[in-house]
């Protein structure tokens, strides 16, 4: 008989994202929400790892003195990770056990509820309102089972986030054994008086970690670079279940060398924020409704072309050189989601979008 996985992992859906694949040569993901300027330049000139016969070390102290001093936060709350998302798994293998509660927004990161499933434990959907995160709904779903609450805050795929008075009512109303699990991996995309990154929770509260990731703005997606930060309690028992190696070397030179380069953190925070305005703008032109993002990718609603416009764009798209992430996932079936590119990729995306409503109006 051949032998099955825990009752658990037969439920679970993949997370699958859309790298997809294309006969011409050149291809333009737009699809995956990465930096369109790529890296800090210095990488390549001061990266100088060769030794690849050593294991990395368990807990980088250099990588966590910068990250350390850069955000002005304790060393000691820190922990690496192979990607965010191998923290956010992580976490759910660490408080969750079979029939535990956690809680997650309705179109929160797929991850979270891959993570639930996999621990075992019990997903509870707390509804949005309009695109943005329902703290009401979230405390109305807290039970004696729940042990955590996963908030991404900005959110993915709404490009939304919640204010800083809205999160301290959150966390403010929540028990103190229950961890919430802040997610701000495009918090360097944000530079607002009304936001919270989650640092500040984490030295007010017990039961808060935020996550952060290097594959947005700092362009280091291929790396697998994400860390967290928690009291030093949580942070060591998650120290005890990730993996003893579960970052390589050269993402921690390379994010070391990223973290420092605030000149190229600064130009892509203006590149994202000059093309996201004009993003918008376009899309105004062409009557094309969307939800307003402070991220560096934007929602699209396809709704007032015919009923199948949705899949039959994303395959237009493709056809065309240009990979978009359609969202029947989230229940969004006539949403698309589309990062920015560079210059030329955005004018090219917007002229096929362009013929795409041009060809659908004609019919």
């Amino acid at each position: 008989m051949f032998l099955e996985p825990k009752e658990s992992i037969l439920n679970l859906d993949a997370y699958k994202p859309n790298f997809g694949s294309s006969n011409l040569k050149k291809l333009i993901r737009l699809s995956a929400n990465e930096n369109a300027l790529g890296y800090s330049p210095r990488i390549d000139k001061e990266l100088k790892i060769k030794s690849f016969n050593r294991y990395p070390p368990q807990h980088s102290e250099e990588l966590i003195k910068t990250i350390s001093k850069i955000n002005n936060l304790d060393q000691n709350k820190l922990i690496l990770g192979n990607g965010s998302d191998d923290l956010i798994s992580v976490i759910a293998q660490t408080f969750l056990k079979p029939g535990d509660e956690a809680i997650y927004t309705e179109y929160g990161f797929l991850q979270f509820p891959q993570s639930i499933t996999v621990a075992g434990g019990i997903k509870k959907i707390a509804k949005d309102i309009n695109f943005h995160v329902s703290i009401d709904n979230i405390l109305n779903l807290i039970t004696d089972k729940t042990r955590l609450i996963f908030l991404a805050n900005a959110n993915n795929p709404t490009g939304t986030f919640i204010s800083k008075s809205e999160v301290y009512r959150l966390i403010n109303n929540i028990p103190e054994n229950i961890l919430l699990v802040y997610d701000a991996a495009y918090a360097e995309y944000i530079r607002n008086d009304d936001y919270i990154d989650g640092s500040e929770l984490v030295e007010n509260f017990n039961n808060v970690i935020m996550l952060r990731t290097f594959s947005k703005l700092h362009g280091l997606a291929g790396l697998r670079l994400g860390w967290g930060y928690s009291n030093s309690k949580i942070i060591n028992f998650l120290m005890a279940v990730r993996g003893p190696f579960s970052v390589n070397s050269i993402a921690i030179e390379a994010g070391i060398i990223a973290m420092k380069d605030i000149d190229f953190q600064n130009h892509c925070f203006d590149f994202n924020l000059k093309s996201m305005k004009f993003m918008e703008i376009e899309l105004g032109k062409l009557g094309v409704k969307y939800v307003k993002s402070s991220t560096n990718f934007i929602l699209i609603n396809l709704s007032d072309q015919d009923k199948s416009s949705t899949k039959n764009a994303v395959l237009f798209f493709k056809k065309n050189g240009v990979l978009v992430r359609e969202m029947n996932v989230y229940n969004l079936p006539n949403y698309i989601r589309v990062s920015l590119g560079s210059e030329e990729e955005n004018n090219y995306f917007l002229k096929l979008l362009k013929k795409f409503i041009t060809q659908n109006d004609n019919r």
